[in-house]
C-alpha cells in the first residue's frame, strides 16, 4: 500500500495499490514555496535552507554560502519546527511573549511574522484535510502504508523529522518515508521517452478515482485540525 504526496501550490495526493487508487488535489497555495510571505523566496542563492535554534543562538545554512536574503521552503519548515521544539511558538502558531515577529537574521533583516505563520498553517491545513479525507475514504489508517513518497521541487531537501513535527506529513516511521524530489518532471520524462510506459500510464489513470475534497462535509473540520502545528495521526478529529 503506497501513498504519494507532491507538495506545491496544488498538492497532489495518491493513495492505493495495484487494484485500487484514489487521488485528490489540495489547494495549498504558494506559502511553502516562499510566495506571499514577508521574507519568502525560492530555493536559490541567498535562501536560508536550514535553521537550528540553540538557546539564543541561531544557526543558519544558506544556499550559495552568501548573506541570507530570505527563507525558502525547507528553511521555513525547519524554522517552524525549531520554534515549536523550543516553545517559542505554540501549536496554534502564536509566537511566545506576544512578539508577533521572530528575527531570523537581524543583520540582514530576515524575519518571520505571525501572519506568515498563519499563511503557512492554512497551506498545511489544506494538505492535511486532503490526507485525512482520502485515507478515510479508502478505509485506511496511516499505519497501513508501506511506503510514503514525499515529492515536490523542494521535498528532497526537507528534513523529515521537522515535517513530521509540524504536521506537514503523517507521523510515520522514518523508514516508511521516501523523498523523491521532482517526481512530476521525472514521470513526464519517462512518459516522453518510452511508448510502452506511456501506454501503461494511460491505462493506469483510467482506473483512478478522484476524491472531491471541497464537497466533503467534514472538509472544514479537517482543515481546522490541519492548521494546528501538531503531529498528524490517523483519527485526529476523534
Amino acid at each position: 500500500m503506497v501513498a504519494l504526496m507532491d507538495i506545491g501550490t496544488n498538492t497532489e495526493l495518491i493513495v492505493g495499490n495495484r487494484s485500487t487508487i484514489f487521488a485528490a488535489s489540495c489547494p495549498a497555495g504558494p506559502a511553502f514555496e516562499g510566495g506571499e510571505l514577508s521574507c519568502g523566496m525560492p530555493g536559490v542563492d541567498g535562501a536560508i535552507e536550514r535553521v537550528r535554534l540553540d538557546g539564543d543562538a541561531i544557526e543558519l545554512e544558506v544556499i550559495g554560502d552568501i548573506a541570507p536574503q530570505g527563507l525558502c521552503g525547507s528553511g521555513l519548515i525547519d524554522l517552524l519546527s525549531e520554534l515549536l521544539r523550543t516553545r517559542r511558538m505554540n501549536s496554534l502558531g502564536r509566537l511566545a511573549k506576544g512578539e508577533g515577529r521572530f528575527a531570523v537574521s537581524e543583520a540582514e533583516d530576515v524575519y518571520l511574522l505571525e501572519n506568515d505563520i498563519s499563511l503557512l498553517a492554512q497551506a498545511k491545513g489544506a494538505n492535511v484535510a486532503g490526507l485525512q479525507i482520502v485515507f478515510e475514504r479508502y478505509g485506511l489508517s496511516y499505519g497501513d502504508i508501506d511506503v510514503f513518497y514525499f515529492a515536490g521541487g523542494f521535498a528532497r531537501h526537507i528534513e523529515v523529522a521537522a515535517a513530521k513535527r509540524i504536521g506537514l506529513i503523517p507521523n510515520l516511521p522514518d523508514a516508511t518515508v521516501v523523498q523523491v524530489g521532482n517526481a512530476s518532471l521525472e514521470g513526464a520524462t519517462i512518459a516522453l521517452c518510452s511508448t510502452r510506459r506511456r501506454e501503461a500510464l494511460h491505462a493506469l489513470v483510467q482506473g483512478i478515482e478522484h476524491v472531491q475534497l471541497e464537497s466533503h462535509p467534514d472538509f472544514f473540520d479537517h482543515f481546522v485540525y490541519g492548521c494546528q502545528f501538531v503531529p498528524v495521526e490517523s483519527g485526529g478529529l476523534q
